[in-house]
């Protein structure tokens, strides 16, 4: 708007002043006719002046609209060029003092830049990283995330958010990586990787699963002898204790039970998290495990008065897998399924081949999960609303574990749930 204001005084200038030579102009013609007599006049000669003079006024006009579609074009250009120079001088400025270390990296993984930041993230100036090789400074949990990390980059997939580790000459930081590939005018590609330093966040997150675990390690020595103890007494004085003793001894073997599970979930979770769990492949006899599992749980479906079917595959025998993991998976998911389902209800328990996978599915018609509560089912301390209301006692951490134990497994967990009961399918490979 501001540009068009400003044309407006020029028009009108430019037309007043055209106006006024064409006005004079005329005038003096016409006089210059009524004052000289032209009959003597050589037409043919008058003819050839007028042609020339009218070339000659084309002409004109002709360059000076070149003229001033080439000031026009050359103005343009050089507005773009100031344009782009104080983009590129921004983009520099934003790229060199961000708080936030960004690196151009070649298409095999070398360094062509790094910004301030990244120096300081790195350890090194900005010059000793140019032409490096950006894994070498990167490491992760494992050498098949490492090994998955490369070629998501070398095939040009986006790669958001993974949690890496980074090496420097004082140390290892935590990081979060991020790589958007791009191509240059020339067609070269690069790409634009970002690192945000969780240094203090993964640390506080390490500190407080290792006291998770060094806690749950500790308090299972004293949970131990007050078990042994308790035992001991209603084995020893069975008939010296009264009634109200008993009660009272029940309880608190009871109690210590439940103490005892919850440091087991504790440590299992912390086990997982520091990355300490490591398979330790056997042959599992998979009916024997089931029911051997189904037997220790007797007591508490019995008092519920619940129905209990079981469906196994004789053609599955002998499985190699990690015993304990796949008993935390049958535990959870049978011992869930007696919490939440009501007196008087019905349990199925089932296992069958699945190619070379075996699949295991636990179904209960019991009070089911929320549809709005469904996506966080897996997640750490959480119980569903429904749950948390007719049974209090739970600590979350049960689903997460089984989740976990089967992701340890190489294998996946699904489940439905209505109103009309939940059922959770596992599948796994038959031998690991």
């Amino acid at each position: 708007m501001l540009g068009l204001e400003e044309k407006k005084p020029q028009t009108s200038t430019a037309l007043i002043k055209s106006f006024f030579t064409f006005a004079t102009l005329f005038i003096a013609l016409v006089l210059l006719i009524i004052r000289y007599d032209f009959s003597n006049v050589n037409v043919n000669a008058l003819s050839f002046i007028l042609a020339i003079v009218v070339i000659v006024l084309i002409s004109k006009s002709v360059y000076e609209v070149t003229a001033g579609a080439e000031n026009i074009k050359k103005m343009a250009e050089e507005l773009a060029n100031e344009f782009v120079k104080s983009s590129e001088q921004l983009f520099l400025e934003v790229y060199n003092n961000s708080p936030v270390a960004y690196l151009i990296v070649g298409q095999y993984g070398d360094i062509q830049s790094a910004n301030t930041a990244a120096a300081r993230l790195f350890g090194h100036p900005t010059d000793k990283l140019v032409k490096r090789d950006i894994f070498s400074f990167l490491e992760t949990s494992n050498e098949e995330h490492q090994l998955l990390l490369k070629q998501k980059f070398q095939q040009g997939i986006v790669i958001s958010e993974e949690e890496v580790k980074v090496t420097r000459e004082n140390g290892i930081s935590w990081t979060t990586v991020s790589v958007f590939q791009f191509s240059t005018t020339e067609g070269k590609r690069l790409s634009l990787v970002t690192f945000v330093d969780v240094t203090k966040q993964k640390e506080i997150e390490i500190a407080k699963t290792e006291f998770v675990s060094l806690a749950s390690h500790q308090l299972r020595t004293p949970i131990s002898g007050m078990r042994w103890s308790a035992e001991l007494l209603l084995m020893d004085g069975g008939e010296t204790l009264n009634v109200q003793q008993k009660r009272y001894l029940d309880r608190l073997l009871s109690s210590i039970k439940k103490m005892n599970r919850l440091v087991d979930d504790f440590l299992q979770v912390s086990r997982f998290e520091l990355g300490t769990r490591i398979l330790k492949i056997e042959q599992v006899t998979l009916e024997d495990l089931f029911e051997d599992i189904i037997s220790e749980q007797t007591e508490m479906a019995s008092s519920k008065k619940l129905e209990i079917h079981k469906q196994y595959d004789n053609s599955i025998g002998v499985i190699n897998t990690d015993l304990g993991l796949l008993r935390i998976i049958i535990t959870n998911l049978y011992s869930n399924a007696i919490k939440y389902t009501r007196v008087g209800g019905r349990i199925s328990l089932s296992y069958q081949r699945l190619g070379d996978d075996l699949m295991l599915e636990v179904r209960d018609n019991g009070m089911g999960i929320p549809l709005s509560e469904q996506h966080r089912i897996f997640s750490k301390i959480f119980r569903a609303s429904n749950a948390q209301k007719e049974v209090p006692d739970g600590t979350g951490l049960g689903l997460y574990i089984l989740q976990k134990s089967v992701q340890t497994l190489l294998g996946r967990v699904n489940f439905e749930s209505s109103e009309n009961g939940t059922t959770f399918t596992v599948v796994i490979p038959l031998n690991l």
